[in-house]
């Protein structure tokens, strides 16, 4: 039985692994970076935030979102408005060149996923999804949540040397 897990969780790293590969792929040539989608879905479906609160809902480091937002505000993507009774806080807001490369990228990650789920039925995919669910369910069964995973995997890279910041 251990030999089937062992095929079942390599065939899902190959999976995870060429899809972040294409996805990466896909956006190469559209001047948005891996992280930048997220914060401007969020930003899209929750309205204008603070830098604060963007961090702390996408489960982000400060310096992450600090850094992801500079080069957003560059490109056009965002804009930061001084809070009018603190000026130590911003609200960021989409730009509508920000919600313009948003739908562009959305529609070239659809394409990969289309890609991906070539010749599925759609009865397939869903019965595919309830299992990964189930799996996600079995190893979250104590109580985390992907935050929290996410946080004591970023803390842990660290502790082992790991400085990269994902």
């Amino acid at each position: 039985m251990e030999e089937l897990y062992r095929s079942a969780v390599q065939n899902l790293r190959s999976v995870s692994l060429l899809h972040r590969y294409r996805i990466i792929k896909a956006l190469s040539g559209m001047n948005i970076y891996r992280g930048q989608p997220d914060i401007l879905s969020y930003l899209l479906s929750h309205g204008d935030c603070s830098q604060k609160e963007l961090a702390d809902s996408l489960g982000i480091s400060p310096a992450s979102i600090a850094t992801s937002l500079k080069r957003m505000s560059k490109a056009g993507y965002i804009e930061r408005t001084p809070d009018e009774n603190d000026r130590r806080i911003n609200h960021i807001r989409v730009t509508s060149q920000g919600r313009d490369i948003f739908f562009a990228g959305r529609a070239e990650c659809d394409k990969v996923d289309a890609v991906m789920f070539a010749g599925f039925t759609p009865e397939e995919i869903k019965t595919f999804s309830d299992m990964l669910a189930r799996v996600a369910a079995n190893l979250s069964g104590d109580g985390v949540s992907e935050k929290e995973a996410m946080d004591f995997i970023k803390n842990a890279d660290s502790r082992n040397g790991d400085d990269k910041n994902d």
